[in-house]
């Protein structure tokens, strides 16, 4: 009988170890998912060339056309295919602004919004027409976009 209680005890110790390590390391982690705050000031900064001029900037296009611009903080970078680094003084950036806003994925309008870390902070801007989520690398100041071509802002 006591080996059996003893048992239980063990397991029970073992459990809540388990829970305890797997919240260390997660609570650890340097890359956290951040989010888009949407934001009407957003919008009508990138529709009135007022943006943050110490951001870098970068489009997503692809031969149809451009999909999004984020603007980062200095120090943090995106990555993944199709994201072009672009001068915020340039022609291009207007002009892909421009058909940003006057050609929306179909259905669905163009937005601004905060890019934020996985404490809320924001570290840059969107704009675009699709939802997208991100994967945040504080250590690495990488953020890494994904596009949800099915979830367009109506």
């Amino acid at each position: 009988m006591l080996k059996s209680k003893n048992r239980s005890f063990i397991r029970g110790i073992a459990a809540i170890a388990a829970v305890a390590v797997g919240c260390f390391i997660a609570g650890n982690s340097y890359a956290s998912t951040g989010g888009l705050q949407i934001n009407k000031a957003v919008t009508q900064d990138f529709n009135k060339d007022q943006l943050n001029r110490t951001y870098h900037y970068y489009a997503l296009m692809d031969d149809g056309g451009p999909y999004a611009i984020v603007g980062l903080e200095r120090g943090y970078r995106i990555t993944g295919p199709g994201w072009t680094p672009i001068k915020l003084e340039s022609p291009k950036f207007r002009t892909i602004t421009s058909e940003l806003e006057k050609s929306p994925v179909e259905g669905s309008s163009t937005y601004g919004a905060y890019v934020q870390d996985s404490q809320g902070k924001d570290i840059g801007v969107w704009f675009s027409s699709m939802m997208a989520g991100e994967m945040v690398n504080t250590r690495a100041k990488t953020v890494s976009v994904r596009l949800h071509p099915n979830l367009l802002l109506n």
